[in-house]
């Protein structure tokens, strides 16, 4: 079991390694010369990572001279109590998020933490037009402040090692549940009960062995 988990967590980091390598090699994500999604042009590297990442726009924002384009997706997988939520597009894009445990989200005009999301939760969330990232607004998007979180494109692969390690989780063997204090009870009377027999036997043989 323990290799197991090791294959496991090497393989893990060896994927997640292999994506941020790649996440570090993007520059800008997209350009853009006006609020449209028409108006948006997406890099090469990009449309690359995510084919559909075009028609998945929502809408374009321009704050403090720079673009956002705005996205929502569903949440399909939560793992490693947050550190790991798998968000698919309606387009067939699927991409993973890599949350700091203090990031703050508004789902349905609720403060969640990344642990607490659960599948087909809706998330809505922006891309600025100088890196490919996932930027959250704890606030209104015009005035709040952004909080960054890196992206990575989800494959079989990806999801096949984090369903093994969610079994490798989930088989861990459970002591059994004991009656308490009931069955030493049970055998500390079983013991006095034959203190008491051989201490009555040895009375009446007592006499005996004197003569």
């Amino acid at each position: 079991m323990t290799s197991r988990i090791n294959l496991i967590g090497g393989t893990l980091a060896l994927l997640f390694g292999t994506n941020a390598f790649a996440q570090g090699s993007l520059d800008a994500a997209f350009t853009a010369t006006g609020e449209s999604c028409e108006q948006v042009t997406w890099s090469d590297q990009a449309l690359e990572r995510y084919p559909n990442i075009a028609s998945a726009c929502q809408e374009v924002m321009e704050r403090d001279g720079e673009y956002y384009v705005r996205f929502e997706g569903e949440v399909r997988r939560v793992t490693d109590r947050g550190g790991r939520v798998t968000i698919a597009f309606e387009e067939g894009d699927t991409l993973t998020l890599t949350p700091p445990e203090n990031l703050t989200l508004s789902i349905d005009g609720r403060e969640r933490a990344p642990r607490d999301l659960q599948p087909g939760d809706e998330l809505t969330f922006y891309v600025p037009q100088d890196q490919l990232a996932a930027t959250f607004f704890a606030g209104q998007p015009e005035t709040a402040e952004p909080q960054e979180v890196p992206i990575s494109p989800t494959t079989d692969t990806t999801d096949d090692v984090l369903a093994q390690a969610d079994d490798a989780e989930s088989e861990q063997p459970r002591l059994p549940r004991t009656a308490g204090l009931l069955p030493f009870a049970g055998v500390g009377g079983l013991a006095l009960l034959s203190l008491g027999g051989l201490l009555t036997l040895w009375r009446r043989l007592r006499p005996t062995i004197r003569r």
